[in-house]
């Protein structure tokens, strides 16, 4: 379907401002550089994350932002607005639990559905293979590659090698009401 090659956002809400986020390599690369891997914060349950791993999820997100693009394409992070400190200061305690919600969902929107993995090995791939693969056999342009999540490589990869009959194609079953 068309809906599938959609650029897919979250909203999260700061301080009564509305924020369409997705979480791109971009932001990952931030959040590591930064604070700690997304593989890190994912082994802990969204609703114990404390304070200081929400701003830093939400700081990484912004990397998205219009207005971060020099900074993110310089690899400046510290200079993604809102600054962690400012971002400290508008996330109230009261709004943690629906930010901690939030935040949870745009990450795992951001991320492949565990349900295309047949086996974990073949979800192991480091990222070096994948950039590897989706710029120089594929051809994506790296600023791309960059600006894509994880779920966006996922699906175009799979497409590539389908078109390529590298990977079977997935079956369709229709299902038929019987008529007596």
């Amino acid at each position: 379907m068309l809906s599938d090659l959609e650029r897919k956002e979250s909203i999260i809400h700061i301080a009564g401002r509305e924020y369409r986020i997705r979480y791109s390599l971009n932001c990952l690369l931030c959040l590591e550089k930064i604070y700690i891997p997304i593989e890190k914060i994912l082994e802990t349950d969204f609703y114990k994350w404390d304070i200081d791993t929400i701003i830093h999820l939400v700081h990484a997100a912004m990397c998205d932002m219009p207005w971060n693009r020099k900074a993110v394409n310089r690899r400046d992070f510290d200079r993604i607005n809102p600054t962690l400190q400012q971002l400290g200061e508008k996330i109230n305690a009261a709004d943690l639990p629906a930010l901690r919600a939030e935040l949870a969902d745009a990450l795992i929107n951001s991320l492949p559905d565990k349900d295309e993995y047949e086996n974990k090995s073949a979800s192991s791939a480091d990222e070096g293979h994948l950039k590897a693969f989706a710029v120089d056999v594929i051809g994506i342009p790296e600023k791309e590659f960059w600006n894509s999540t994880y779920r966006d490589l996922d699906y175009r990869l799979n497409k590539y090698l389908e078109v390529k009959g590298m990977k079977e194609m997935p079956v369709e079953i229709q299902m038929f009401d019987k008529e007596d």
